[in-house]
């Protein structure tokens, strides 16, 4: 049972498309001014990185 948790986590994590509508918001929220560019390249940043990990997990090399 938690293995499988574990798998669900994991894939909802490193879906290509939800950090893709993350990165979309992201730069919605700059946009409207809700945040600043530096918090926005911060962010931005981070979904980045979780992108790669993203595609590396995919390909079995994280």
């Amino acid at each position: 049972m938690l293995r499988q948790v574990v798998a669900a986590a994991e894939r909802e994590y490193y879906d290509p498309a939800a950090i893709q509508r993350a990165l979309a918001e992201l730069e919605s929220r700059l946009d409207q001014g809700a945040i600043d560019e530096k918090e926005f390249e911060r962010q931005e940043d981070a979904l980045l990185d979780r992108l790669e990990e993203a595609r590396q997990w995919a390909n079995g090399t994280l």
